[in-house]
């Protein structure tokens, strides 16, 4: 009996859903409807798995069918600080409900379609196909109308956050004293969160599952809690970003990028979320800051026609490379990206060089490095953007580059090794603009340039000498300037035997501190010394050693020849006496007798 009356149920109920399609009634039903369809269910008390499945489908709709008990938060004007940051709170929430809701809508929006399709493939269908239908329809339904509603609710917080920015009153102390305590908590979670999972880690490796366990909820529930922590130093920095745009700081771009950061790494924040806030942040810097005010009086159809005109004219091939079409509108488009390209480097370079001169901290040779690495960067980058415009297709290139490389290593080695050489000693900056080197013991001078293929070397008598990037990398190099402009000069000097050594050490060292040298460098590690040197054969030796910093480190000759005037000056005053080579001549026998001339005074021979 009962299997009869569930036999009848189900034809009852085919009969009033006949189709292969899903129908309009049970998806538009409301209310009653439903309620009058569960009634008959029940009547029949059958208690099968699908009539159970059913039933709860019923149920469902009958909820959806009903009014919307979801209350949402009043949308106040804010008129305080606090009131500002819990309006910014419920941006942020509406944000992440409508990404919520998106994908609850998108998820029904593909059930519907599955089941749809599945009663359009049997060209049947049964009542709980048509209720599921009918669920995912309303609760699609319902999904688009909340996410209507949400973005309508957001449109109207960034209106008011964007307007009220000027009239709120914002304490920065407060701020940065709660953002300093927002930064010691999260490390003081992150840190405990490191101990939990070392911890964790050790206990897996003992085995001890259940203690692994407690220990990953442990670290979960304080990830949850750090997440709340990153969530509260957004809104802090929607505060200070607040406060500073409000007087106009330039502040505000980077924390724009700091809230940004925030959401995408640590709140791992949808895309939905990121552009939204990165939405608010641009219209709050927009209105407070200014725009650029709209080109006006120009007929947008009447322009839009004639570029389309030209535009299609200019399209026409004139003629084909490698199958590839060339029209006046490549070749041109080609000669202003190579234009701009020139434009570029030239103006990169310029802006270097002028930046150089304002900033101390960048040096010339920086400068140097700087501007030709960006220079032909840009070049090459140029190079490669005008083949993609002309639709050339870089397989052939690449053919031709490498029967071109061939020829480059067997005819162009040294090219390219001074090529390499150069960017080598660009990057290493082991010699820059403005060093004074010493390739050998004729060739010296200041560093003038420094090219893809050589460097140029002013001498002091103002020569310039060209030497190739490839000798500096394989050859020795003396960098005089590497570091600092400090130099130690040798300069020797002898007396005559039978000087006091320590006399001529105090007079010497006495003679260079009274000598009123302003290059002479003086410190602990780095001072003035006289040290004897040797007994030569007719002289004591001495050399003095004195620190010279400065630009007259470059000339070693004239600065030697002040320190010997010193030297000579001061031993000449004190009557010690500079010997000259002397020898003596000793005659041990002779064979002959050597004639002996006597010559008296005022006698003429």
């Amino acid at each position: 009996m009962n299997f009869c009356r569930f036999l009848f149920l189900v034809v009852l109920l085919q009969n009033l859903l006949w189709g292969a399609m899903p129908r309009q009634e049970i998806i538009n039903g409301d209310a009653v409807f439903y309620q009058k369809m569960l009634t008959k269910l029940e009547q029949y008390q059958n208690k099968s798995d699908e009539a159970n499945l059913q039933k709860t489908l019923l149920l469902k709709l009958l909820q959806l069918s009903g009014p919307s008990k979801q209350k949402n938060e009043t949308i106040i004007q804010p008129k305080e600080e606090e009131g500002y940051r819990k309006l910014f709170t419920l941006f942020l929430d509406r944000v992440t409900r409508m990404d919520t809701v998106q994908k609850s809508l998108r998820s029904n929006s593909n059930k519907a379609q599955t089941i749809y399709e599945q009663i359009k493939d049997n060209n049947t269908s049964t009542l709980t196909e048509e209720l599921f239908y009918a669920l995912y329809s309303k609760e699609k339904e319902r999904s688009a109308k909340t996410l209507k509603q949400l973005e309508t609710e957001t449109i109207r917080i960034r209106d008011l956050l964007t307007s009220t920015l000027p009239h709120i009153p914002f304490d920065n102390k407060n701020i940065d004293n709660a953002q300093k305590a927002f930064k010691i908590e999260i490390e003081a979670l992150q840190t405990q969160i490191k101990k939990r999972h070392i911890r964790s880690e050790r206990y897996k490796l003992l085995g001890q599952l259940q203690q692994m366990t407690e220990l990953n909820t442990q670290a979960a529930a304080l990830r949850d809690k750090m997440t709340l922590l990153y969530r509260r130093e957004l809104e802090i920095l929607f505060l200070r970003f607040s406060s500073d745009l409000q007087i106009k700081e330039n502040k505000v771009f980077s924390l724009h990028k700091q809230m940004l950061d925030i959401v995408k790494n640590r709140l791992n924040g949808s895309d939905r979320l990121k552009e939204q806030l990165d939405q608010l942040l641009k219209t709050m810097e927009k209105k407070q800051l200014g725009t650029v005010a709209a080109i006006k009086g120009m007929d947008a159809q009447s322009i839009q026609y004639n570029i389309k005109e030209f535009w299609e004219l200019a399209n026409e091939p004139l003629f084909y490379i490698n199958k590839t079409p060339i029209s006046v509108a490549k070749l041109l488009f080609a000669l202003l990206i190579f234009t701009i390209g020139l434009l570029l480097g030239g103006l990169f370079r310029s802006n270097i060089k002028k930046l150089s001169l304002r900033n101390r901290a960048l040096t010339s040779s920086t400068r140097t490095m700087i501007a030709n690495i960006g220079y032909y960067l840009i070049i090459i980058v140029t190079f490669f953007v005008i083949i993609q415009v002309l639709g050339i297709n870089l397989t052939s290139l690449a053919l031709v580059a490498g029967a071109l490389s061939v020829g480059i290593g067997f005819g162009l080695q040294n090219v390219i090794s001074n090529f390499v050489s150069g960017i080598i000693l660009m990057v290493e900056r082991s010699i820059k603009i403005g060093d004074y080197i010493q390739l050998d013991d004729k060739l010296r001078g200041h560093v003038v340039d420094i090219k893809m293929r050589s460097i140029t070397i002013n001498t002091n008598a103002n020569i310039d000498i060209i030497v190739p990037n490839q000798d500096l990398i394989q050859n020795r190099v003396i960098n005089w300037t590497m570091n600092d402009k400090i130099r130690r000069f040798e300069i020797p000097f002898s007396v005559a035997y039978g000087t006091d050594a320590q006399r001529v050490i105090d007079i010497v060292e006495d003679a260079v501190k009274k000598s009123g040298f302003k290059d002479i460098h003086t410190e602990p590690e780095r001072h003035t010394q006289v040290i004897m040197t040797g007994m030569g054969n007719s002289s004591v030796d001495f050399k003095l050693f004195v620190w010279i910093r400065g630009v007259t480190i470059f000339y070693p000759q004239r600065t030697a020849s002040r320190f010997l005037i010193v030297i000579y000056n001061a031993l000449y005053e004190a009557g010690i006496e500079i010997p000259f080579p002397q020898q003596d001549l000793h005659i041990r026998s002779i064979d002959t007798e050597l004639p002996v001339v006597v010559r008296h005074e005022g006698e003429v021979q």
